[in-house]
């Protein structure tokens, strides 16, 4: 089932710039609403960080490192003959080819003749490439098909070629420059490979550090002098949740996974990180909580302006709604200063324009009949209004060549659905 729609997407933003919301209606939304505001449960850890960036510095590269890793990648730093061509494709699938290769010779004795190439490819080829005049860009000689790369590589530049038979149909091809064969020095490199052996030694070094920490912590008080022996810091998170990153570490999932499990006062073995390797100790529990107003005053300032500018968007939409039952949708738009947008023929789930995917829009407009103009429809950030201008419906027929695929579909989900299920039901089991 599908509709075409005209759509006028009012955003809320437009009209927050004349909304100021008073104390009194802040103080009342927050007390309206306060879960909303309830932070999560929080924790906050010490912990011990081994960076192999930090320690990338400390590495040192012999010559003798420089030249085996050059010599041993050689093919990396070596760039094939190229060419850069551009193109006009006649395609022949289901078509006469008798008659497309005519169409081709036409198109070939204008350029022939002197017109502008890539004018000829914007009008004639039916390429990707016809929006660029043709042009593919520089490419090897195995990036096309044979026929193809044969004509463009074997001609001058700036020569045309006849026309050209590829699987794909007839090709007018000109190629427009080249780029011989070229290896990069070691001089060229050197800084690159001196850069990427260091930093494998840092990860090296890395890891042989962590590996001999956990060796010696069995304790919150050994991180500490751990940390001392090896000329680290130990460092702290500050409180946060399960979703917010660590001061000092990032994102780190594999160290809030742990901070959300562990018992206060434990130690944690070795842990991954995106830099390298932690070993953390919880030190603090904050429970979820209701803040106080002060503490979020801005948010809820926020949510209130974005409320009251949705109630003053309803309102113009209300009257733009009215007047497109009246008349064109168009001009309603207009009057209302808001700027008409069309789609094609779109199915449920379809990304709208400014709104997204939105199930309150979707359930309004497949509701209507064609012709027929929608009440105004919220949204988190925006109000809507839409006339369906055409219907396709589904029919017996489309269903049951589809059927197969929707099954397969929905097979698939319910196996995902039931191995999530059973994986989060196995992990309550595991020590």
């Amino acid at each position: 089932e599908k509709v075409k729609l005209e759509m006028a997407v009012l955003m809320a933003d437009n009209f927050r710039a004349r909304i100021t919301p008073t104390d009194a209606e802040i103080s009342a939304h927050f007390a309206a609403n306060q879960e909303t505001y309830r932070s999560p449960e929080k924790r906050r850890v010490r912990f011990i960080n081994i960076d192999p960036e930090t320690l990338r510095a400390t590495m040192t590269v012999t010559p003798a490192e420089v030249d085996a890793r050059y010599r041993e990648n050689m093919s990396m730093f070596s760039t094939p003959e190229q060419v850069r061509a551009s193109h006009i494709l006649f395609k022949t699938e289901g078509k006469d080819e008798a008659a497309v290769e005519k169409a081709a010779q036409a198109v070939l004795a204008r350029v022939g003749a002197g017109e502008d190439f890539a004018a000829l490819a914007k009008q004639f080829s039916e390429d990707s490439s016809a929006a660029n005049g043709g042009d593919l860009d520089f490419f090897a000689r195995e990036a096309m098909v044979k026929p193809f790369s044969d004509a463009a590589y074997g001609q001058d530049v700036g020569e045309v070629s006849g026309l050209v038979k590829s699987e794909f149909g007839f090709h007018i091809i000109k190629t427009t420059d080249k780029r011989p064969a070229a290896t990069r020095t070691l001089a060229e490199v050197r800084p690159q490979l001196e850069d990427q052996i260091k930093f494998e030694k840092a990860q090296t070094e890395a890891q042989k550090i962590a590996d001999d920490a956990a060796g010696q912590i069995d304790d919150p008080s050994d991180l500490d002098r751990v940390a001392q022996s090896k000329g680290l810091t130990v460092g702290d998170s500050g409180l946060f949740s399960r979703d917010e990153p660590l001061a000092g570490l990032g994102f780190a999932p594999a160290v809030a996974a742990e901070a959300f499990t562990m018992e206060q006062g434990k130690v944690s073995g070795q842990l991954r990180t995106n830099q390298g390797f932690a070993f953390i100790s919880l030190v603090e529990i904050a429970p979820p909580a209701v803040p106080t107003l002060d503490a979020v005053r801005d948010r809820v300032r926020d949510d209130v302006a974005r409320l009251q500018a949705i109630e003053v968007a309803k309102t113009r939409a209300a009257t733009l709604s009215q007047a497109a039952q009246r008349g064109s949708f168009a001009a309603a738009a207009k009057a209302a200063g808001v700027e008409m947008k069309t789609t094609e023929l779109i199915t449920r789930g379809f990304a709208l324009p400014d709104v997204g995917v939105n199930s309150a829009v979707d359930d309004a407009v497949f509701a209507l009949t064609q012709g027929q103009v929608s009440a105004p429809i919220s949204t988190p950030n925006a109000v809507v209004v839409a006339k369906v201008v055409e219907r396709a419906s589904t029919t017996p027929e489309a269903f049951a060549a589809e059927k197969t695929q929707l099954t397969n579909e929905l097979l698939q989900r319910r196996r995902q659905e039931f191995f999530a299920s059973y994986m989060t039901k196995a992990k309550t089991k595991m020590t």
